[in-house]
């Protein structure tokens, strides 16, 4: 609906959650898998915290990451591991869209629990 503001969430957050990713690219580099926690860790809230007292928009992680000598991985290294941002959101799609077809069998068997408009909460 409003692709502009999901593109600026994406990447205000995406480097937050390809941790995962960049953690297997440093160990398949050599590095120890507890070392890379730690360094992934030790930048990821530094990276949070810089964009909350600053108010800043702009997510430095993959800098701070690639500027650690621990993880020896190259900025065009991590920007590679979100360049296909849709393989991060695992089986949402298809979770998303057995939701959808619940809800229509459920619309076609019950008019009325589709026409429902619920009341206020409070």
């Amino acid at each position: 609906a409003y692709p502009m503001v999901i593109a600026a969430e994406l990447d205000r957050y995406l480097p937050f959650l390809t941790t995962t990713k960049v953690l297997m690219a440093a160990v398949r580099k050599g590095v120890g898998r507890e070392e890379a926690h730690e360094a992934i860790k030790e930048n990821a809230v530094a990276a949070v915290l810089e964009m909350r007292e600053s108010g800043t928009q702009r997510n430095g992680l993959f800098d701070r990451l690639a500027a650690d000598e621990r993880l020896g991985l190259s900025r065009d290294e991590l920007d590679a591991l979100v360049s296909a941002p849709l393989e991060l959101t695992g089986a949402a799609g298809r979770q998303a869209a057995r939701v959808v077809q619940r809800v229509r069998d459920l619309a076609e068997t019950d008019p009325e629990a589709a026409a429902y408009q619920p009341g206020a909460v409070l």
